[in-house]
């Protein structure tokens, strides 16, 4: 709506002029309803698109803090058990010492054992440094403010099959990726537009209008109506504009299905490949195994009944396999969350 107000004088030489004429005015432009709606349809699918990006961003968000929380308590296992192999050490070097003093044992043995503690002690002290800058991470994404203290994040590495943590691996939607979803507004909203201009390019409303003149005694008054032709410029560029947009956002969309397919197939192939192999470890029960045998090396070399070397050769196996088991159960978790974050079922923004 419009609303005017003149105010005229005429200037007679030598003269003191006429009376003022005053002129208020108003016109209002009246849509029927063709352009305005669709515009309106135009913003909600533009906002659609907006709200299904940062869905997105949360996606995306909440693997970086899943994966950063199952590091954590992979670093945390490791730092468990080097832990007790550092006091077990420490143990060892006593009793050693006593019997490198004694003669029973060379001195140059007791050396050998107090650098394998060294070097465990290293790997310990390494661990602990790594799991306080993740934990510092982990307190950045939750949004925890920084402190000296080391943050104690339940859970612990057990392994569990897909079907016992209620996975099913075979019912999933691409369509449920909210990058997808994203996408697909978007092209509804360059078609939408599409329409928009080519309606714009026509008369799509009127323009009404009233204008009083008031000039001493002499009063006029009057109402108008308008209607724009557009005989030349019909928005020709714009919905060529338009329709290309379309188009592109088109093969957006099914370039991006096509990716979503790739990541899925991906991910299930990790995670039934480290599901199998932690499986079979259960299976012979690894860890047990790899206990007993370190542990039988272990009193052999306390009573005298087996060589240094022997034993440090069983106290690394033991090692190796420890890490490499709770490594390959903290890959196994990462591909769970990579798979779930693929066919877009990580939880929402209102979880």
């Amino acid at each position: 709506n419009l609303a005017g107000f003149q105010t005229f004088r005429q200037n007679v030489p030598g003269g003191i002029g006429g009376p003022p004429e005053i002129a208020p005015s108003v016109s209002w432009e009246y849509d029927f309803g063709i352009i305005r709606n669709q515009k309106i349809k135009v913003a909600t699918q533009g906002f659609q698109a907006q709200i299904a990006q940062f869905a997105d961003f949360d996606r995306l968000f909440r693997l970086r803090l899943r994966q950063n929380y199952w590091l954590h308590l992979y670093i945390t296992e490791l730092i468990d058990f080097q832990k007790e192999f550092y006091e077990n050490y420490k143990d060892l070097l006593e009793l050693n010492k006593f019997r490198a003093d004694k003669g029973d044992i060379a001195v140059l043995e007791y050396d050998r054992l107090q650098l394998e503690r060294i070097r465990i002690e290293k790997d310990y002290k390494d661990a602990d440094i790594l799991r306080a800058q993740i934990a510092k991470e982990l307190r950045f994404l939750i949004g925890i403010a920084p402190s000296n203290e080391i943050s104690n994040f339940k859970g612990n590495l057990k392994y569990f099959t897909t079907e016992e943590l209620g996975l099913n691996l075979n019912n999933f939607n691409i369509e449920d990726r909210p990058d997808l979803q994203a996408l697909k507004s978007k092209s509804v909203q360059n078609k939408l537009t599409i329409d928009l201009k080519k309606k714009e390019g026509y008369s799509s409303y009127i323009n009404f209008g009233g204008e009083v003149r008031l000039k001493g005694n002499e009063q006029y008054a009057g109402v108008f109506a308008s209607v724009p032709l557009k005989l030349f410029d019909r928005n020709q560029g714009e919905i060529l504009k338009a329709e290309e947009n379309y188009k592109k956002s088109q093969l957006e969309v099914e370039s991006k299905r096509k990716q979503i397919y790739s990541e899925i197939r991906a991910a299930l192939r990790e995670v039934n490949a480290r599901e199998e192999l932690l499986s079979n470890y259960r299976e012979i029960k690894l860890l047990d195994k790899n206990k007993d045998v370190q542990e039988k090396y272990r009193l052999a070399y306390i009573r005298g009944a087996s060589n240094l070397v022997t034993f440090l050769e069983a106290e690394k196996n033991y090692l190796t396999v420890l890490r490499g088991y709770f490594e390959q159960l903290y890959l196994y978790y990462n591909s769970i969350e990579i798979f779930r974050a693929a066919i877009g079922k990580l939880g929402n923004i209102n979880d």
